[in-house]
C-alpha cells in the first residue's frame, strides 16, 4: 500500500521518551497523480496518557495533469500532522480508526500515504483561471494554447459550454 517504514515506538509508549523522526518516505501513485520524490517527513512523537501523539509536517510534491486542460501540473504540498493513536485500538482493519499503530509498531509509510492522499485537492488545476479545452477542436483555450476557434471568451469560462437563460414565462 505504501512505503514500508515501520518503527518501534515502545520506548515512547512505555518509558515516555519523546522521539523525533526526520525521514524520506516513498508515496505511491494515487489515481493519475504521482510523487516522483519521496516525501520529507518530520515528526515528533510523545506519549499522551496511554496513547501516542504525533505532530509535525509532511512535505511532498504531487505531479499530474490539470483536470481542465490536461497540462502538466507540479504542486508542492505541506501537510500539517496532528494525530493521536491509542495502541489498544490497533486492528488489522484497513478502514479502522487506528490502522497504523499495532502494539509498539508504527507504520510511518502507511500514515504518510493516508495523510498525503487525504490532503490532495479534489481538482488539480494548472491555475485558478485555467479555461480548459475547447469543446470544438479539443485544444487548450489558455493563453498560448493551440485553440484558434472563434468562440466568444467570457469571464470565468472553464471550458463548459455556455448556456442561455431560459425565457421567463408568465403562468
Amino acid at each position: 500500500m505504501g512505503s514500508s517504514l515501520v518503527i518501534d515506538v515502545g520506548s515512547v509508549l512505555s518509558a515516555g521518551r519523546p522521539m523525533s523522526l526526520d525521514e524520506r518516505v516513498e508515496v505511491p501513485s494515487f489515481s493519475t497523480l504521482t510523487f516522483r520524490q519521496p516525501a520529507l517527513v518530520r515528526l515528533d512523537l510523545r506519549r499522551v496518557d496511554r496513547g501516542l501523539a504525533i505532530r509535525g509536517t509532511v512535505e511532498v510534491v504531487v505531479e499530474g495533469p490539470c483536470d481542465r486542460c490536461l497540462e502538466d501540473v507540479v504542486l508542492p504540498m505541506a501537510v500539517e500532522v496532528e494525530e493521536h493513536f491509542d495502541p489498544a485500538g490497533g486492528t488489522s482493519d484497513p478502514l479502522g480508526e487506528n490502522n497504523v499503530l499495532k502494539g509498539t509498531s508504527l507504520d510511518v509509510g502507511d500514515l504518510v500515504r493516508q495523510l498525503v492522499t487525504s490532503a490532495l485537492p479534489l481538482i488539480l488545476t494548472c491555475s485558478e483561471d485555467c479555461r480548459g479545452l475547447c469543446g470544438t477542436c479539443g485544444r487548450s483555450k489558455n493563453a498560448g494554447g493551440e485553440c484558434t476557434c472563434a468562440q466568444q471568451i467570457t469571464e470565468g469560462d472553464h471550458g463548459e459550454p455556455e448556456m442561455e437563460d431560459p425565457p421567463i414565462q408568465d403562468p
